[in-house]
């Protein structure tokens, strides 16, 4: 994805390959039937392939600048994500480079001082800024290939996406010669956008009188997943249309995976948990838009969320069944996985690895993963399967609701709370005092441990095992073998087992545990059960 951009001149020093700010989407058009003035340009990839010797042409040492130069000053840059403001937001980054596929886009961030940092380097610059792009090793012969490579670190280009250099100077992608990279006209946006707005009309419901070109319509950006396509947010001019306010969802061809995650949502909304969905099909859906995403201090989120999963929890787990049945038909490796097995999350989110494995490799996985301690951790549970603040909306008569649920499945209690094992021991205890209460469950101190412990195991086996062996490389999984994973379950099951009567031991993990580096290494955690820890 590329995004508009002013292109800058810094006096006699270098220009700025690469502007950060906000900008209109730009796509791949066809070269054909596109107005000249769309297409973006790079003569100096040209000259360089000129002046090369052989067409060897751009090195790490001595990088190609990807400078971009079309008709109306447009250019790759960094797109802003949720309307955030550029520079720190709570430590983490708010842009990202949008060349190429979004799950190879190097994370940087910007402050206001101009300089850029490395994401998942807080505080460490990225060295040589200006050069953002740069095209390393290239062949630069007409019709060949040229590989952008993204920020340098440490002297390692990162591969963005493969281009073809055309004789014109555009970029194709490499296996599609006929489009390339350009820019979308105002007039074809707005089209574009009454296209989409028409849609809503025919299928929300909406009197015909509601006029497509008079819908305000926008194209979410950022915090985009592998099973959704697109999202956009349409308003009606008309008020009393109720909703008057919509989201569509557009999903990717996989109706399997949709049909699971309409089912769930449905599921979920008849209980208060998500917003109701007006209208669907296997690849799309429409629904209220439900708010705008929440913030609490810790101690309130944690509150907030064990009553989000309580209701969650309190949905019909039949919706379930016929999807994991086609997927036990699909993948004969999980006929003995049992219903509710933490397994199930990581299925429905990607099935992309599991040809390689066996009825009876899944059966021993199943069986080695901990048991939980509480009584309400194992409890079996229609689950959203990725409930974090980032998942959330707060609708304005004040109710926190779930979206999103590519990993919704029937699992365990355990598995809807995990993701909140990265507070400190005292927030841990918060929410699964009040997920108990809020079910009416009994919340005594054991208990309220118990559930703790449970959920940071969890965390620790799907993040680290599960993940790592269940999802394919491109997800960041693959990382894990079988035999490693049973091993460290068989280190791990006999330890987590010892804490059930061991009060002080319960608290020593519930307090101490750090789940992030337990993920890197699983002794850690072995040692904190076991009191190896002191």
């Amino acid at each position: 994805m590329i995004s508009k951009a002013v292109k800058k001149d810094s006096g006699n020093g270098p220009k700025i390959i690469v502007s950060f700010g906000q900008g209109e989407i730009a796509y791949l058009i066809n070269k054909e039937s596109s107005d000249a003035s769309c297409f973006l340009t790079f003569p100096k990839l040209l000259q360089a392939k000129a002046s090369s010797k052989d067409g060897q042409v751009g090195s790490q040492q001595n990088p190609v600048p990807l400078i971009v130069d079309s008709s109306s000053a447009k250019g790759i840059v960094l797109e802003r994500r949720h309307g955030v403001d550029q520079g720190k937001h709570e430590g983490k980054p708010v842009n990202w480079l949008v060349v190429g596929e979004a799950e190879k886009a190097i994370r940087v961030y910007m402050t206001e001082d101009g300089i850029v940092y490395w994401a998942d380097k807080l505080n460490q610059p990225v060295v040589d800024a200006p050069q953002c792009l740069i095209v390393d090793r290239g062949q630069l012969k007409e019709n060949t290939e040229v590989l952008l490579y993204g920020l340098l670190d440490a002297g390692e280009g990162k591969e963005i996406q493969q281009f073809v250099l055309n004789s014109d100077g555009t970029l194709s992608p490499m296996r599609a010669p006929d489009l390339i990279w350009g820019w979308e006209p105002p007039a074809i946006k707005k089209a574009r956008m009454d296209l989409v707005s028409e849609f809503v009309v025919k299928h929300a419901g909406w009197p015909p009188e509601v006029t497509p070109s008079s819908c305000k319509t926008n194209e979410l950006k950022g915090g985009g997943s592998p099973l959704t396509e697109i999202i956009y947010t349409v308003e009606s001019p008309n008020e009393e249309v109720t909703p008057s306010k919509v989201v569509l969802k557009r999903y990717v061809d996989k109706p399997l995976r949709n049909r699971r995650l309409v089912a769930a949502s449905n599921a979920f909304s008849r209980v208060g948990g998500s917003p109701t969905i007006i209208a669907s099909t296997d690849n799309w859906v429409i629904e209220p838009f439900a708010g705008q995403k929440p913030e609490f201090s810790p101690e309130t989120w944690m509150r907030r969320m064990a009553d989000l999963a309580a209701r969650l929890h309190t949905a019909p787990t039949d919706w379930f069944d016929s999807w994991q049945e086609e997927m036990r038909q699909k993948y004969p490796c999980l006929q003995n996985v049992p219903v509710g097995s933490l397994i199930w999350s990581c299925v429905a989110y990607h099935d992309g690895n599991l040809e390689r494995y066996t009825a009876e490799d899944m059966e021993q996985l199943s069986t080695a993963i901990p048991m939980p301690l509480s009584k309400s951790g194992g409890e079996v549970v229609s689950t959203h399967g990725d409930l974090h603040k980032g998942n959330t909306l707060l609708t304005p008569a004040d109710v926190l609701v779930a979206v999103d649920f590519e990993h919704s499945c029937v699992s365990q209690v355990r598995q809807d709370l995990l993701y909140n094992s990265w507070e400190r021991g005292l927030n841990r205890r918060i929410l699964c005092t009040a997920y108990l209460k809020t079910r009416g469950l009994p919340c005594s101190e054991r208990e309220v441990d118990l559930l703790a412990v449970d959920i940071i195991v969890a965390a620790v086996v799907y993040f680290r095992l599960l993940r790592g062996l269940l999802f394919p490389k491109e997800a960041g999984g693959d990382r894990m073998e079988m035999k490693q994973a049973l091993s460290e379950l068989n280190k791990l099951t006999p330890a987590v087992q010892g804490l059930k009567d061991d009060l002080e031991g319960c608290a020593r993990v519930v307090d101490k545990t750090d789940v992030r580096k337990c993920m890197g290494n699983i002794d850690l955690l072995v040692d904190l059960c076991t009191k190896s820890w002191f």
